[in-house]
């Protein structure tokens, strides 16, 4: 992330990283704030996993957000440690446009997130342990 860019932001503001689109925002994605993993609500408000580590600007982060649809649970990871409990969510619904960097709010791009994102990768399938993860990103 930019940290000039960032330390211009008012509080609250949020970046999406990553995210799948909705009517009503995103129904699944990684934001910047404080990082966090989960679901954009109709109302605004989020249901999400938040990070106990803050994520530091102008360096690069490794961000894994695990959805387990069995246990209707989000779990959110730096680098290979899980960071936060996991987060009991609605079961995303819908079959949005996957986007990166940003969001739209129906009508417009929002939450842009100023820096550069190197890597997405998205599996079918939650990831069971920080081992588990490991194996699947290399690192």
């Amino acid at each position: 992330m930019d940290g000039a860019a960032v330390c211009t932001w008012g509080t609250g503001r949020v970046g999406q990283v990553v995210g799948r689109r909705a009517a009503d925002g995103s129904t699944w994605g990684l934001w910047y704030e404080a990082a966090r993993f989960g679901r954009l609500n109709a109302d605004g408000t989020y249901a999400a996993v938040t990070s106990a580590e803050a994520a530091r600007p102008d360096e690069p982060v490794r961000l894994t957000g695990v959805y387990d649809a069995q246990d209707g649970e989000v779990k959110l990871y730096i680098g290979t440690t899980q960071n936060g409990e996991a987060h009991s969510v609605p079961t995303p619904s819908g079959s949005g446009v996957l986007t990166v960097g940003g969001t739209t709010d129906g009508e417009s791009w929002t939450r842009h997130l100023p820096g550069r994102i190197r890597d997405v990768r998205v599996w079918a399938g939650a990831a069971d342990s920080a081992q588990q993860l490991m194996e699947m990103t290399g690192g």
